[in-house]
C-alpha cells in the first residue's frame, strides 16, 4: 500500500543550535591526585575510573573524586569556548559558578546532570595546565 506525504507544510528553516559547550578547569592553588580512593594531603583526588576514557557519559549518582575542605573553590568553568581555541563558538566567553554543575556532599565529587564528557587530560600535570574536560549536556 502507497501512503502520500504531503510535503506543502515543510519547514526549510535550518538553524545551527548552540549546545551549551563548557571547559572545567582546575584553579592553580590545586593539588591534584589520581587514585581509587581519597589521597591525603591532595585538594583533589580524582577518581582512576574517571579517566579511564576520553569521551562518556557521566550521570549525577557516578563518583568523581573526592576534594578536601575548600569544595568547588579549586573548579573553574568557563563557556562559549572552541574546543580548539578557535575563537568564541557563540557570543562573549562567560564564566559559570561551578555549583551549576558540580556538587560536593561529605567531600564526594559529583555533577548534578547527566553530561556528555571529552577529557582533555588524565595526567595531574596535565590537568593542571590544561584543563580536566570539555562538557555539554548529555
Amino acid at each position: 500500500m502507497l501512503s502520500l506525504v504531503d510535503n506543502s507544510n515543510a519547514n526549510h528553516d535550518i538553524r545551527a543550535e548552540h549546545h551549551g559547550l563548557y571547559k572545567l578547569s582546575l584553579t592553580r592553588n590545586a593539588d591534584i591526585a589520581v587514585a581509587s580512593k581519597p589521597v591525603f594531603g591532595a585538594s583533589i583526588t580524582f577518581h582512576t575510573d574517571l579517566l579511564t576514557h576520553d569521551s562518556f557519559i557521566v550521570k549525577p549518582d557516578n563518583l568523581l573524586g573526592w576534594v578536601d575542605m575548600g569544595g568547588l573553590v579549586y573548579f573553574n568553568i568557563c563557556s562559549g569556548q572552541h574546543p580548539l581555541g578557535m575563537g568564541k563558538v557563540k557570543g562573549d566567553t562567560t564564566t559559570t559558578l561551578p555549583s551549576q554543575f558540580i556538587t560536593v556532599e561529605n567531600g564526594m565529587l559529583r555533577f548534578t546532570t547527566a553530561l556528555r564528557i571529552y577529557l582533555l587530560a588524565k595526567t595531574p600535570r596535565d590537568i593542571q595546565e590544561h584543563g580536566l574536560c570539555y562538557f555539554t549536556p548529555a
